[in-house]
């Protein structure tokens, strides 16, 4: 930056050149702190360029010291750089130490949305390493969430290590990164379950061999369907307090409920469970009879929240309502 600069950008490289003789040094610091920050010369040593990002609101002095047939100069110069209106911060799943399924996704929920023109820079910066080959890329799904996906399902035993160097990065709107952060997680065992609406049958596979065939009774055809697509593992509750007011029918109305609901496997993002149904054990492979979740005995129930994993493959199929981003991205 030029002397006297001010509102400089964090990701401003700091450059010093000559055009006739040598470089010998280059110190680049700050009012309230000697020690330099990193920077290397140039070829020839007539140049010298800075390694890394700047802090915001701070005074930085520069000085260069350098040296030709007539003898040694040097020279100083100062700039300040900009105040950030925000910071941006990440939420991260899954968590850091997991271990979780093959279709689970990386997902980052930022705290203010980034600029469209500033959303390729943003992930550009954040490294996803495997310890075998996979072939994976991010989506936006809104401004302020981006996810990274395999190709295909992430091979069981992968070690993955997601490397965070954000600070400096600029998300527009004077919104920065001011630190950096790294984790990891491994990909457990192969779950795979396939759910049948129309068969009314579940069945759960562990790496590619069948483990258990559930009789199920899934959303009622035409009324209250469940999710047909590709779906994967959210979370799992021991207990969930469910109501009727979330697909539109009083809790005192006819087919109204208003209860707590036992092993709850969720595989939405907006009350679609895998869960006990003592209730309907009746009709468990036969018919449909639920609102929308997939229903099980007490004892499947339990048994599949205990194989669960974050993350494991759930695939839905034969009913009438298609999974969409709002139901889960």
């Amino acid at each position: 930056p030029r002397d006297g600069a001010a509102d400089v950008p964090l990701d401003q490289p700091v450059k010093v050149a000559i055009d006739t003789g040598q470089l010998d040094a280059v110190v680049v610091h700050t009012d309230g702190d000697k020690t330099p920050i990193p920077g290397q010369l140039g070829p020839h040593n007539r140049s010298w360029q800075s390694a890394a990002v700047l802090d915001p609101k701070v005074h930085y002095v520069v000085q260069a010291t350098a040296h030709d047939s007539g003898g040694t100069s040097t020279a100083q110069a100062t700039f300040k750089t900009l105040a950030v209106d925000s910071r941006l911060t990440t939420t991260y799943y899954p968590d850091d130490g997991a271990t979780v399924g093959i279709g689970m996704p990386i997902i980052l929920r930022f705290n203010n949305p980034v600029a469209s023109d500033k959303q390729a820079n943003v992930v550009a910066h954040v490294q996803v390493q495997t310890s075998t080959p996979v072939l994976g890329a991010w989506h936006w799904f809104s401004d302020s969430e981006v996810h990274w996906r395999p190709k295909d399902y992430w091979p069981a035993g992968t070690s993955v290590k997601v490397n965070a160097p954000l600070r400096g990065v600029n998300a527009g709107n004077n919104v920065w990164g001011l630190g950096d952060w790294n984790a990891s997680f491994t990909i457990g065992d192969k779950h795979y379950s396939e759910i049948d609406a129309a068969a009314h049958e579940m069945k759960v596979y562990k790496n590619d061999q069948l483990l258990y065939t559930y009789p199920v009774s899934t959303g009622v055809d035409n009324k209250w369907p469940t999710l047909s697509g590709t779906l994967f593992v959210r979370y799992k509750s021991q207990k969930v307090r469910m109501t009727s007011e979330g697909i539109g029918i009083p809790k005192n109305a006819p087919g109204g409920y208003d209860e707590d609901v036992f092993w709850d496997t969720a595989i939405s993002t907006n009350g679609f469970f895998i869960h006990s149904a003592p209730w309907s054990v009746w009709a468990q492979g036969s018919r449909n009879v639920s609102h929308g979740c997939v229903n099980l005995s007490e004892s499947r129930a339990v048994q599949f929240f205990n194989f669960s994993q974050q993350g494991d493959v759930v695939v839905v199929k034969n009913t009438t309502r298609v999974a969409d981003s709002g139901d889960g991205e």
